[in-house]
């Protein structure tokens, strides 16, 4: 039986596309420390990923938040303003996001 679980993970940087979006960068909040988490990349539509990017343009950010930085050449980092509801199959031994799909936005 396979199980779902879903999360609101704060959103810390994403990879542009002509019109939007083409994939969310995801951390999570461990104490002081802020992880990368992983990226999700369905789960909106071309209307739904201008929404996101027209949102997300407003909190760039010149540098990654990360505790931890990771390195993503086509990322635009941003300020950790945004939540993305997340579902999920599984988290991978190295703590990413397995089988990941996002669900909705919310400010913080």
């Amino acid at each position: 039986m396979k199980t779902v679980r879903r999360e609101k993970l704060p959103l810390v940087g994403f990879v542009k596309d002509p019109s939007g979006v083409a994939a969310l960068y995801l951390g999570k909040q461990e104490g002081k420390e802020l992880l990368y988490m992983g990226k999700v990349g369905t789960g909106w539509n071309r209307t739904k990923s201008a929404e996101i990017r027209k949102a997300l343009d407003t909190v760039v950010s010149p540098k990654q938040k990360l505790t931890k930085p990771v390195k993503k050449p086509k990322a635009t980092w941003v300020e950790p303003k945004f939540y993305a509801e997340i579902e999920y199959r599984d988290i991978t031994s190295e703590g990413l996001l397995r089988a990941s799909s996002f669900k909705g936005l919310s400010k913080k």
